[in-house]
């Protein structure tokens, strides 16, 4: 990382005051587990005080609502911050919108299912893919233990499917996550081999331009924007797509010397 040394900053307030409005990913970089990392939390309050508007995003496939409450319970307040858009809401959004009828959906999954069911019972689940009107991934189910399990596990129904012309959506694309530095696999890796295989694949969520655009829309002062995350594709790549400056949390993560970050912080420290 030599060629990004002079970047590396120990203080959000450092450079701060640069910035009108800010943009935070949250797993990572305000929280892990069940409790806001008590640096970044001061970081939000500090940005609070100054009237400076802040939102969240998140590749989570939870929907907002259930999101808010569980960051709520991880002792987030919800005043810190304007709204929370997730990769969940975007795709929950597109599938109501796009299947209008009752369809079946080949879906893979853990538990996001039920929160999703809440709000409607409209479409039904199967898990014969030669009935199945498209596939949605929400999660990796617990018997994928290594990247090179998926081909094992999914390459026969998704080749099925691709002959099919069945559409994979994924509301979460990201393609690792990391606990304690401990890695868990996410539906990214799943929609990656769909489309390796030749199947036609919708993702949402960073580093999609969607959620970008709401969060630039929802601020009203996208000059002067600065997004937080801690990884490189989704969150730093996707942020100066659209003229964000970046800042990437390297905690989680070894960083490459390529990052186009603009700046590097092992944690958010005011």
């Amino acid at each position: 990382m030599k060629d990004n040394m002079s970047k590396i900053i120990k203080r959000f307030r450092d450079f701060s005051e640069k910035y009108d409005c800010f943009i935070f990913d949250l797993w990572g970089v305000l929280y892990e587990g069940e409790t806001i990392f008590g640096d970044a939390l001061e970081v939000l309050k500090k940005l609070h005080s100054l009237k400076k508007p802040v939102i969240l995003i998140s590749n989570t496939p939870f929907l907002r609502m259930d999101c808010i409450k569980n960051l709520e319970q991880c002792g987030l307040p919800t005043e810190l911050y304007q709204t929370v858009l997730t990769a969940g809401d975007l795709c929950f959004e597109y599938v109501q919108k796009e299947y209008k009828t009752t369809k079946k959906i080949y879906l893979i999954d853990t538990h996001y299912w039920e929160k999703w069911q809440e709000i409607t019972n409209y479409h039904c689940i199967t898990d014969n893919i030669h009935e199945a009107d498209f596939i949605l991934a929400l999660a990796v189910p617990h018997a994928v233990k290594d990247p090179k399990d998926i081909d094992l596990h999914y390459d026969e129904i998704f080749k099925q499917a691709i002959k099919r012309n069945l559409k994979f959506i994924c509301a979460n694309p990201d393609l690792l996550a990391f606990c304690s530095k401990k890695e868990h696999l996410r539906p990214g890796l799943l929609s990656q081999r769909y489309q390796q295989l030749g199947g036609e694949v919708l993702s949402f969520g960073k580093p999609f331009p969607e959620i970008f655009i709401r969060a630039l829309k929802q601020l009203k002062c996208p000059d002067r924007v600065l997004m937080t995350g801690d990884t490189e594709y989704t969150d730093i790549q996707g942020a100066l797509r659209h003229n964000m400056d970046a800042l990437l949390i390297t905690a989680s993560y070894e960083v490459d010397s390529e990052s186009k970050a603009n700046y590097f912080s092992e944690t958010l420290k005011w």
